[in-house]
């Protein structure tokens, strides 16, 4: 292979790797933004579904590992009808190799019933991963309120 051969390579593989990568934060915004509209739309049943099997969330005190233990833990939350909880993202990042990658982002807790309710926000960070069949599933869940004020 000539040098000028070389370098054409490595500049196209180079290329490609960085194409993944956005490709890759693409990817889990819009899976980060579903998992949001899936658990608007479906509660609870939405929120497990974007959790890989071994998923954990961290909760204060403990680490709640497993779709069945997550579901257990967010039912009451994601059942109360009179609230509404929604999240974006604000930021994404994707590892070199775009198989992990992770959301920081903030949330808002609302009164669907009490219009001049006090409304909860805070901020969160998901680490995904992508899974064999080309999706991404939550493979850790953290969040926190910002202080009341």
């Amino acid at each position: 292979m000539g040098l000028a051969a070389l370098a054409a390579f490595l500049v196209l593989t180079g290329c490609e790797g960085r194409k993944n990568v956005a490709g890759a934060a693409a990817a889990i915004r819009d899976a980060d933004l579903a998992f949001a509209k899936a658990t608007a739309k479906r509660g609870v049943d939405g929120w497990v579904s974007y959790f890989a099997d071994s998923g954990v969330m961290v909760t204060p005190g403990r680490n709640v590992v497993g779709r069945s233990a997550i579901r257990e833990l967010m039912a009451p939350e994601l059942g109360d009808t009179t609230v509404a909880l929604t999240w974006r993202p604000v930021s994404v990042e994707v590892s070199s190799g775009g198989e992990l990658g992770y959301t920081i982002g903030r949330w808002d807790r609302t009164s669907r019933v009490n219009a001049g309710a006090p409304v909860r926000h805070g901020s969160y960070v998901t680490i995904w991963r992508k899974q064999g069949d080309g999706t991404w599933k939550v493979m850790l869940d953290v969040g926190n309120a910002d202080p009341a004020k």
